[in-house]
């Protein structure tokens, strides 16, 4: 019987570790491997449900111009029917996307900033009231957060930095570049005319190109109250759907746009309603600190006119 040297004992020892973590690395190999064999499969699942969309346009449209030929007298209809059909194949072959983007993912990257954001808003000890103001530039809009809740909208130099110190305490805060802000500008790209300048008709654009055209909500409501200043969108199957983080997508698209057609601050509040995100948006957005000025201003033109008309009947 041969007897085990000691060295051998070491050796065998040593090259555990080792072998384990060849055989982990192949493991990670595998599964990435893996991941990336499924990516693949979604995409040419998804662009394969396009290219059979782009083949029923073609063939109705094909059909409809051989039914042109063979029947006179619907022949223009025929030929008109047949022309939408290969035209509308064309454009979806040819414009399908080529990338996809899971939802969860824009969801997880989004959480990540919002709490960031969330935090250093805390953290500052502001209020948690947001208001999009209109600027020039690009973006076309700042989010405002006021430190007070008693607060004045700055000028627009004050706006763009991140911390707002005005030449009052009302105007103290903080300012960001809202999610919606470069949002916006696709968002107008996409409208077949321009962008409205009635609160009915924003807010109607704004809805029909998050359920339509970027496909953020199954489905929308729009409420409009234009003489108390408010907006109401309320989004059904949101993908962005969480009330509570600040400055959500789908509401600071909806603020910026209003801002933009309307010229004014506009205050955005989130709300959730069993499987529904509704979205509010105020504008004419008053500092209850003014609205005390005024009210002072007022009384004390009163006082004065008072005076004068005693002085006049002595």
């Amino acid at each position: 019987m041969s007897e085990s040297q000691p060295g051998d004992e070491t050796v065998s020892r040593d090259d555990e570790p080792s072998e384990r973590i060849e055989d982990l690395r192949a493991q990670v190999d595998l599964l990435r491997n893996e991941n990336e064999r499924l990516r693949k499969e979604y995409t040419r699942a998804r662009q394969a449900g396009y290219r059979r969309t782009a083949f029923g346009l073609g063939a109705v449209g094909a059909v409809a111009v051989a039914g042109g030929v063979l029947f006179p007298a619907a022949r223009e209809v025929l030929f008109v029917l047949g022309a939408i059909g290969v035209f509308g194949a064309v454009l979806t072959r040819y414009l399908t996307p080529e990338r996809f983007v899971a939802a969860a993912t824009g969801e997880r990257i989004y959480a990540a900033q919002a709490d960031t954001l969330g935090d250093l808003t805390d953290q500052l000890g502001l209020e948690p009231t947001s208001i999009y103001v209109p600027v020039d530039g690009e973006p076309p809009a700042r989010l405002f957060i006021p430190q007070h809740s008693e607060f004045e909208i700055p000028d627009e130099t004050a706006l763009k930095r991140p911390l707002v110190v005005g030449d009052s305490d009302a105007e103290r805060g903080a300012s960001f570049v809202p999610t919606g802000g470069m949002l916006f500008r696709e968002f107008e790209r996409s409208l077949t005319g321009s962008l409205g300048s009635e609160p009915e008709t924003v807010a109607e654009q704004v809805a029909d190109a998050l359920v339509e055209g970027f496909e953020l909500a199954r489905a929308a409501e729009v409420s409009v109250d234009a003489d108390a200043g408010r907006v109401t969108v309320t989004l059904m199957g949101a993908v962005y759907g969480d009330a509570d983080a600040l400055d959500n997508p789908l509401g600071s698209l909806l603020a910026v746009a209003l801002g933009e057609a309307l010229g004014d601050p506009v205050r955005l509040e989130t709300a959730r309603s069993d499987d529904e995100l509704v979205l509010t948006c105020r504008w004419d957005v008053e500092n209850p600190a003014s609205e005390t000025d005024r009210e002072t201003e007022s009384a004390t033109e009163t006082t004065d006119v008072e005076t004068a008309d005693g002085e006049t009947d002595r």
